[in-house]
């Protein structure tokens, strides 16, 4: 997911020579306040930050982050719609890649990428909201597709299987990249990749088989 639009690098700092009042360059304005509250909302997350604090690290002041969003909600709504976009795009399969390829890297996508730990915090803040929730069946439905398209080419397998066996590598994915975030004891990153990947062969072998055959 690492692209020059992504602003993984960056720290929350406050930009030099900020821009009092609304900027003349509404769009560039627009991208960095996005790309601020980004990173911001995912490390510290929406209650606990204030528009005053993002709009400092894009370098601006507050009247152009309530020109361009209205609200704090505005931004995060933008900011959700901005993430989900910047996904879909950087998760395009290579093609005719293979599914275990297409598993590791969607996988490694979400290592230390600011959208990644955007999405992971505003679900734990706002799953059950209205707002955010279609954003992420949106985004999930997206993998599911992605990944059934390739068991589908690699297996032979009907659609209603493929999207089955999609479902459940992308639950494996969801759980365990949740799960890498409170055990860091046990499992080194490099295990929960295994398991993912150990998962996706297991997968792989039972749609290799004729549809209603035992194990």
């Amino acid at each position: 997911m690492k692209n020059a639009a992504d602003p993984q690098s960056a720290s929350i700092s406050p930009a030099k020579g900020r821009i009092r009042g609304v900027s003349k360059n509404s769009a560039e304005a627009r991208r960095k306040i996005l790309d601020s509250a980004t990173l911001i909302f995912g490390k510290q997350g929406f209650a606990r930050t204030k528009t005053e604090e993002i709009a400092e690290h894009a370098g601006y002041g507050q009247a152009t982050v309530f020109f361009h969003f209205k609200t704090k909600a505005g931004l995060l709504e933008a900011c959700l719609d901005e993430a989900l976009a910047r996904a879909k795009t950087n998760l395009v399969p290579a093609e005719n890649s293979g599914t275990i390829d297409l598993i590791q890297r969607l996988d490694r996508a979400f290592d230390n990428s600011t959208t990644a730990d955007f999405f992971a915090r505003m679900l734990v803040e706002f799953g059950d909201n209205s707002t955010t929730r279609p954003v992420y069946a949106d985004f999930h439905e997206h993998l599911r597709q992605l990944i059934a398209a390739e068991l589908m080419r690699e297996t032979d397998a009907d659609g209603r299987r493929a999207y089955l066996a999609a479902a459940s590598i992308l639950a494996m994915m969801v759980g365990i990249h949740a799960e890498q975030r409170l055990e860091k004891t046990r499992f080194s990153r490099a295990d929960f990749r295994d398991m993912l990947i150990e998962v996706t062969r297991l997968v792989l072998r039972d749609l290799e088989k004729p549809a209603g055959t035992g194990p």
